[in-house]
């Protein structure tokens, strides 16, 4: 059954790369893009299902960081283009929750590691601090939604690069042995994505051009 599960797993975790790509590679709001994000959306909740399922046969901690971020991710970015729903809210205000019992659990993670270790360990800082940033923006979104439409475009991109962050993250510490350390395996793909964020972030301003005449 397990081998089955595993087998299941690394299809669906292809299948989401794959959607990610395109919709990074295509045109924002074109069909290959809405298709391709649509994939990589499916795909990464069969992958969390999965992997909860492996948990049964061997228990990874950080797996189950990674598929909670996830969890947080997804839904977070499809209701990004979706902010004029009805229970718009009220579906935010639960994903905080699971925002702020990560950033805790990081935030402890950081503290317990290196009081025990005559090293200093900084990955779980990365993570808290990642999901401190996050957390922020959206108690700051609630209060106070953004009216430029570049505003919810930058949240949508910015929480489906973290998801492929994440996804990309497991390929490297748990599917493939590239022989990347803990730290790196969660340090170095977030140095790559805020990289790319920073790119939409210059690609799709917020502020309107001033006034040349």
């Amino acid at each position: 059954m397990f081998e089955i599960i595993n087998l299941l797993h690394v299809v669906f975790g292809s299948l989401a790369l794959l959607g990610g790509v395109t919709a990074m590679a295509t045109a924002k709001g074109s069909l290959w893009h809405v298709r391709g994000g649509q994939l990589f959306a499916l795909m990464m909740g069969l992958v969390v299902i999965t992997t909860f399922v492996q948990m049964f046969h061997e228990f990874l901690p950080l797996a189950i960081v990674m598929c909670l971020t996830v969890i947080y991710l997804v839904p977070s970015a499809i209701l990004s283009v979706n902010h004029a729903v009805p229970g718009f809210k009220a579906a935010n205000v639960l994903l905080m929750t699971l925002l702020g019992l990560l950033f805790a659990f990081a935030t402890v993670q950081f503290v317990r590691i290196n009081l025990i270790s005559d090293s200093l360990f900084v990955g779980p800082a990365f993570l808290a601090a990642l999901f401190g940033t996050l957390l922020v923006q959206d108690w700051r979104m609630l209060g106070s939604p953004p009216s430029h439409p570049n505003a919810w475009l930058r949240r949508h991109l910015t929480r489906m690069i973290l998801a492929f962050t994440f996804a990309i993250m497991a390929l490297v510490r748990i599917g493939l042995n590239f022989g990347l350390s803990l730290e790196m395996s969660v340090i170095l793909p977030l140095i790559a994505a805020a990289i790319v964020i920073a790119v939409v972030y210059r690609k799709y301003p917020v502020s309107e051009p001033a006034d040349q005449g």
